[in-house]
């Protein structure tokens, strides 16, 4: 209900990060999701893009943030399981996802959630998490699709269920693995860079990598910013980034300006600097 990606979560969190004095804590819990790579150039929901249809995104990135509220106690749960439920829980979901499952058959099975991300409408897609109350317990969410009655109820998709890099962290049901988005529907990115009170840009690279090893070789100064091929403005208001709501936007001066809002990379002689 308040927007298509993720720039509320990243708000709310760091704001209550800064009320709670623990700012440091929530900007590694940042680094993190970019470490293990639930979190690409366009968020955690493009790190989700790989793995869901586009109508199960908006729920299922919510839950990366919520286990992220979770492990910094903030998290109020619905219902905690109990460590010996959230173990057998955890060594069950794999085999159990071996065959199409609904939504009645995850809360017949494993009970009410510890946490419901989405509205109750089975018409639309949803995601039900399971943890303890231990702020060190991840979340064990299941990802369920539906689009518009498409199903009676809810199906489920994939659960992601095991820690380390976050692509292996998926198990899927015969109808996830059918969903799951292909390469082909990804469009590729590149890097480009502008140096401070420069013009033009000076440099594009493939990889970002590239691009800061560049960077320091001769110790530049200025952006590094990742570009989708074609147009910075319409790729945004295509995938839902940003949605025109002014006289001005889309006007050929709005669109000549446009960033690209995608991942972008700080550098001073040569040196990545911290996050503004």
């Amino acid at each position: 209900m308040y927007g298509s990606d993720e720039i509320v979560e990243r708000l709310l969190l760091e704001a209550m990060a800064a009320v709670d004095g623990t700012l440091t804590r929530w900007r590694a819990e940042c680094d993190a999701l970019r470490d293990r790579h639930a979190f690409i150039a366009t968020g955690v929901r493009g790190a989700y893009s790989f793995v869901l249809p586009a109508e199960g995104l908006r729920d299922a990135t919510a839950s990366v943030y919520a286990e992220v509220a979770h492990r910094c106690g903030w998290l109020d749960l619905d219902r905690a399981l109990s460590t010996v439920e959230r173990r057998k829980f955890a060594s069950d979901i794999g085999a159990w996802l071996a065959r199409d499952r609904t939504l009645s058959d995850v809360v017949e099975t494993f009970g009410t959630p510890s946490l419901w991300i989405g509205g109750t409408n089975p018409a639309y897609p949803k995601t039900l998490a399971y943890t303890t109350a231990d702020p060190d317990d991840d979340l064990i969410c299941i990802h369920l699709w539906n689009a518009r009655g498409v199903h009676p109820e809810p199906v489920v998709l994939a659960a992601r269920h095991r820690p380390g890099a976050f692509p292996d962290a998926f198990s899927f049901t015969p109808e996830g693995l059918r969903r799951r988005p292909t390469n082909d529907q990804h469009t590729p990115t590149v890097w480009i860079f502008h140096g401070d009170r420069a013009r033009y840009a000076s440099a594009v690279f493939e990889t970002a990598d590239a691009g800061l090893a560049w960077a320091a070789e001769h110790r530049v100064t200025g952006i590094l910013a990742e570009y989708l091929y074609g147009g910075a403005y319409d790729a945004a208001v295509s995938e839902g980034r940003f949605t025109p709501s002014k006289p001005h936007h889309g006007t050929a001066d709005h669109v000549a300006a446009f960033n690209p809002g995608l991942e972008h990379i700080h550098l001073t002689d040569g040196e990545r600097q911290p996050p503004v």
